[in-house]
């Protein structure tokens, strides 16, 4: 009797064998395919991706005619600044400055607006995928506890006898191995579900980087064409709308740059050697800090090619935009060279430093240091002007700034080589 017990039991396991072998092949490629509700989801992402893609199509082509319009008026600047110095002429030369920056505006605004409806697309799409990921793992705890359950109910054996057809007991094994393929299936896509998520937070980020930039971009742009606004209406207040007066103005603009590029050059070659052996300046200049800090931006560049009196001299520095009477601060420790009050004229501070550098400080309406002087880098030396008809200002400025150069040898450079974060 034992005998037959064993043989019984032993034709059993045999048949177990046999019958998961021929499972696995009948089943072992068995491919799942996303849920209904997947597949919706999926198209609804894709149809969020096509709006976004056509919206921001729309923006570019928006962007590229506004690029046009401003081809054109930088056209026009060029070939007026051809012409022969005039009232009038500066005039066209401003109205076109001020068209030209309108559109800039108007494109910086497109721009964030584009910008804006791609974030707000990607803060959808997090939403989505982040709820997708909660859906997924509720199904994966479900899908846990079952197969838990059938696990632990019975070994394969005691599902096997007892289950009166093959049938059943396939259907039963079916079903666990079933679990456990969509519990795999679940762990697969809330990983790639996580890692989606990741790229678009940092893209959304970028995004938000991005538009915070062109709105900083924006504010300068606004603040440009107050400026050229201003300069027009101080032009044509100062001139009195004469032509004789212009170019009385536009002369007396040349000589002091001229006496003001003279004097620069003359001290530079007579104390730079006296200078080279005072002992206040033994550290070598390799940066130089900012006279005023940028926070309204710059209104112009060095060697700015839409510098208003470009056909006289080039800029030879960047102007730096401030309200008036802001405190300016020496950019390196330098010996004070010039420090020219000309009254209602162009006032300037000259400081020569080390390594053969010398910085100059114009449109200052107030000078708060003597020449032959020592200063430390970020000492207050004066206090910025520009406001047409202000002390320090000089003829035909262009608005509140402060006139920053850096010279290398006495040749004027680029200040951005040398500023902190230039």
């Amino acid at each position: 009797m034992s005998q037959f017990k064993v043989q019984t039991r032993f034709r059993c396991s045999t048949i177990v064998v046999a019958l998961l072998i021929v499972f696995v092949v009948s089943f072992g490629g068995l491919m799942f395919y996303p849920t209904k509700a997947q597949a919706e989801t999926a198209d609804s992402l894709r149809e969020q991706i096509d709006e976004i893609n056509s919206e921001v199509q729309r923006k570019k082509a928006e962007v590229e005619e506004l690029n046009s319009r401003i081809s054109h008026y930088r056209n026009l600047i060029e070939n007026k600044k051809l012409e022969s110095a005039s009232l009038a002429d500066q005039v066209v030369l401003l109205e076109n400055q001020i068209a030209k920056t309108e559109v800039s505006i108007e494109i910086a605004e497109q721009e964030i607006a584009g910008l804006n409806i791609q974030v707000n697309r990607l803060e959808e799409r997090i939403n989505a995928v982040e709820q997708q990921i909660d859906r997924e793992r509720k199904l994966l705890g479900s899908l846990a506890r079952k197969l838990y359950q059938r696990q632990t109910s019975a070994s394969i054996m005691e599902i096997l006898l007892t289950h009166s057809t093959f049938s059943e007991f396939f259907d039963d094994l079916y079903a666990i191995v079933s679990l456990q393929r969509k519990m795999d299936d679940a762990l697969d896509r809330i990983k790639d579900l996580k890692q989606s998520l990741d790229i678009e937070r940092q893209l959304r980020e970028e995004k938000l980087a991005t538009v915070t930039e062109r709105k900083t971009q924006l504010e300068n742009a606004r603040r440009e064409l107050e400026d050229e606004i201003s300069f027009r209406g101080s032009l044509l207040n100062e001139t009195k709308s004469s032509e004789l007066e212009f170019r009385y103005m536009l002369a007396e603009l040349k000589r002091e740059q001229n006496e003001a590029d003279s004097d620069i050059a003359y001290l530079e070659k007579i104390l730079r050697e006296k200078i080279d052996f005072s002992e206040q300046l033994t550290d070598q200049v390799s940066f130089i800090s900012w006279p005023i800090a940028p926070l309204r931006g710059i209104s112009a560049i060095f060697h700015d090619p839409e510098y208003p009196y470009r056909h006289i001299f080039e800029h030879p520095g960047i102007d730096i935009r401030a309200q008036q009477g802001t405190a300016i601060r020496a950019a390196a420790a330098g010996i004070v060279a010039r420090a020219k009050d000309a009254g209602f004229g162009y006032s300037y501070i000259m400081l020569i430093h080390n390594s053969g550098i010398s910085t100059v400080y114009g449109h200052v309406s107030r000078i708060t240091v003597k020449e032959d002087t020592f200063v430390e880098r970020g000492e207050i030396i004066g206090y910025s002007g520009g406001m047409p008809g202000t002390p320090g200002a000089g003829s035909l400025t262009t608005g509140p700034h402060l006139h920053f150069e850096c010279r290398l040898s006495g040749i004027p450079v680029d200040p951005m080589q040398y500023l902190i974060g230039g």
